[in-house]
């Protein structure tokens, strides 16, 4: 008895660990080519859809609702008006109880109940029925690779600055109709969007693709990415779409190179590599050279910075940018390399290449970089007075 209830809990964690955590096969963002993005709001429709409709008209914006069954029957008035003002309904499943979930025959009449070609589970929460119960019904199941966090007590603007560093080509974006911060977190964050050059469209116009093994792995490790940005305090150069650079301020670490002594104060350049995947190389090179600019703009605020650098196979090809390159001692290049070559197959699909060209250190000093990419102004507004705490908590 003991053995088969581990098992089930077993097989109910690993559902949830593929299924919600990775997102396999979900519709979680679409292709990063292209500035479209889906706003999605959860849980309605509520006291406060008539007002988040009356924001999403003032800015010309669609978005797409998941609407619980039972409230809906409760307001067919406010389903109508969602569906007259031109945005997509799709379903939440009957009730917003998590425990029914673990039922399989609640999870099919919570499934079943409701219309919708694509279904987003309350919390996104799976059991080993879900995507059979949803194949069954002909829904696919809807999730996302942005969450607002507009349910959290945090400011207004702490969560519009954490959505827009966030923000990427493609993304579903998580937001609930129902809480008050969410229409103070829309107010502040719609203009900002559409400035940036975003479209936000409903999620046919996003038209999102299933996620294969190696984009759910992406998926997955995303907060491992957001923790690391807000613990070493990585600000992005550029709010932009196809902006491609975060920078981390530290000592550099060496090697010593030509009147540049280790323990300097640098800034790492990260590459956006979520924004940068499915690239033409032509594209890279143009958005790089857009991004270095904004870099150079950080760099002209900080007077102590000396220098730029990263670690890269590619850094024979950063010499385009006016990059210098020097080789890296054996242990640093170890590590370089299998850093390299893991995030190039996570991200490009490539698999270990012996003719790869060898990790390099690549940099440009303060001087080399102001010279050759005078500075521009960051694509994103500057923030206001006691904000800017980039990434925000």
């Amino acid at each position: 008895m003991e053995l088969a209830l581990g098992l089930v809990l077993l097989l109910y964690g690993l559902s949830d660990l593929l299924f919600r955590f990775l997102g396999l096969g979900a519709y979680a963002h679409a292709s990063r080519r292209t500035p479209k993005i889906a706003l999605t709001f959860d849980d309605g429709p509520s006291e406060r859809t008539e007002a988040l409709l009356e924001v999403l008209r003032r800015h010309g914006v669609k978005a797409t609702f998941f609407l619980t069954g039972e409230k809906a029957r409760a307001r067919p008035d406010l389903v109508e008006a969602i569906r007259r003002e031109g945005h997509q309904i799709e379903d939440h499943g009957e009730w917003h109880q998590a425990w029914k979930l673990f039922l399989p025959w609640l999870e099919w009449e919570h499934m079943r109940r409701n219309p919708g070609r694509y279904y987003r589970p309350p919390h996104g929460l799976h059991t080993p029925f879900t995507r059979i119960f949803a194949r069954l019904l002909g829904k696919r199941v809807a999730l996302w690779d942005l969450e607002s966090k507009d349910w959290l007590n945090h400011f207004p603007e702490a969560l519009a600055e954490r959505l827009l560093y966030y923000l990427r080509p493609g993304s579903i974006v998580l937001l609930h109709d129902g809480p008050k911060r969410t229409l103070k977190l829309l107010e502040r964050v719609l203009p900002q969007i559409l400035h940036l050059g975003y479209e936000p469209v409903t999620l046919d116009g996003l038209a999102p693709r299933p996620l294969t093994p190696r984009l759910a792995l992406i998926r997955g490790l995303q907060g491992f990415e957001e923790r690391y940005n807000t613990r070493h305090q990585v600000v992005r150069a550029g709010y932009g779409p196809f902006d491609l650079l975060r920078l981390e301020r530290k000592p550099f670490p060496g090697p010593d190179l030509p009147g540049l002594s280790r323990g300097i104060p640098a800034f790492e350049l990260h590459l956006e590599s979520q924004r940068a995947m499915e690239l033409t190389p032509l594209e890279a090179i143009r958005y790089m050279r857009e991004s270095l600019r904004k870099a150079a703009f950080l760099v002209a605020e900080d007077p102590e910075v000396r220098l730029v650098y990263g670690y890269s196979h590619l850094a024979q090809g950063s010499r385009l940018f006016g990059f210098n390159t020097h080789p890296l001692p054996p242990w640093p290049h170890f590590v370089a390399t299998l850093s390299s070559t893991w995030f190039h197959w996570l991200y490009r699909g490539e698999l270990p290449n012996p003719k790869q060209a060898r990790v390099e250190l690549t940099y440009l000093t303060r001087e080399e970089l102001l010279r050759r990419f005078p500075p521009s102004t960051p694509a994103s507004p500057k923030p206001a007075p006691g904000e800017g705490q980039t990434p925000p908590p």
